[in-house]
């Protein structure tokens, strides 16, 4: 009977020690995040709720560690103080997240958004300024040149959104057959994910001499993911497994759509001076590509870390590239594309339904 009360409090000891573990790991995270948005000057959203997902579970699993079995109140006292600190940190994550949405169109500084969490009145202030520099900005438009002063050019517009994609590379009609043929037998979801990138990739236009490796190079990454994950192992044989135990899901939802535009806006936000032909600050780009890598989302141990690895695969992949490409433009290109891609992974793992099915995934 002692043997069985030790062997019980030996497996209650060595699960306590995984979940304080996990929740170091957390606490890396969080400070790494809070570092990095304030070094980039950028808060992403998607990052934000990603984290939130995470913290959830974490919160949760260490709520249940305080009805184990052996824990003595102290240490009950002190995982319940953890559990609380938690769940002030989860309320403030998707105000975070809401500003950074707001903030990543209009291009507000990180250090600005954080701060907007501790003074309301910031965000008054600045709506009153917004006002005011649009009035003025219309009071300009009504300006009069002076007889004989010339008329200057309207700047070239480096890019542009179109409702309808063309499919110049014939990527897209390439992935629909494909999974048209495969939606049969696998479930085919995820795949439709990053199908849905690479048609929102085509829908940006430009007059630009390097408009063709914006699109193409990310587009022909997103289309060896989709057939990586349709025709290799072990996405293959796990979509098929999926397919039996989950219905149909061809589309994505407006919240993962939503998700798929801002990235993919951000993108090309990130390559405008490639566009334009400017002068490029590669170590720069090369350095906030390492900081997207660095911080890639790979959540928490109940995912199917296979699939998410195949992605990783393809960051560093385009991180290498970033280094080590013969020209500055393709430098600049393969770095925002892995930024792309690690946003976009943020993005599944913030996805109720994305991050279900890396779940399900799990043997």
């Amino acid at each position: 009977m002692d043997g069985v009360l030790l062997s019980e409090e030996t497996s209650g000891s060595a699960d306590l020690v995984d979940r304080l573990l996990l929740i170091v790991t957390l606490n890396s995270t969080l400070i790494h995040f809070i570092l990095s948005s304030q070094v980039e000057g950028y808060v992403d959203p998607d990052r934000v709720d990603s984290l939130t997902q995470g913290l959830l579970r974490t919160r949760k699993w260490m709520e249940d560690a305080t009805d184990m079995k052996g824990i003595t109140p102290s240490t009950q006292n002190i995982i319940s103080l953890i559990v609380k600190r938690l769940s002030q940190i989860e309320s403030l994550l998707p105000k975070l997240s809401e500003k950074a949405k707001k903030a990543e169109q209009k291009g507000t500084p990180a250090q600005e958004i954080l701060s907007l969490l501790d003074d309301p009145t910031k965000e008054m202030e600045d709506a009153a300024r917004d006002v005011s520099v649009a009035a003025t900005a219309a009071d300009g438009a009504q300006t009069i040149p002076l007889v004989g002063a010339e008329a200057e050019a309207p700047p070239r517009e480096p890019y542009r959104k179109v409702d309808v994609e063309n499919d110049e590379w014939g990527l897209i009609g390439q992935m629909q057959r494909m999974l048209q043929q495969y939606s049969k037998r696998c479930h085919v979801l995820l795949p439709t994910y990053w199908v849905e990138t690479l048609r929102e990739l085509h829908k940006y236009r430009s007059d630009s001499p390097y408009y063709g490796d914006v699109v193409e190079i990310p587009g022909r990454i997103m289309v060896k993911i989709v057939k990586g994950l349709l025709t290799e192992a072990p996405g293959a044989r796990l979509l098929q497994d999926l397919s039996k135990k989950r219905p149909a899901e061809n589309y994505l939802v407006p919240s993962e759509m939503e998700r798929v535009e801002r990235a993919v806006s951000k993108y090309f936000s990130g390559v405008v001076d490639v566009l334009q032909e400017r002068d490029l600050s590669v170590e720069d780009k090369i350095s906030e590509a390492h900081n997207a890598f660095a911080a890639f989302g790979w959540g928490g141990p109940e995912l199917e870390k296979r699939i998410i690895k195949r992605i990783n695969q393809q960051c560093q992949e385009a991180l290498q590239n970033a280094e080590t490409a013969s020209d500055p433009q393709r430098q600049v290109i393969y770095a925002e594309i892995t930024k792309l891609l690690c946003k976009l992974e943020h993005a599944i793992l913030a996805e109720p339904r994305l991050r279900e099915i890396l779940t399900q995934m799990k043997p």
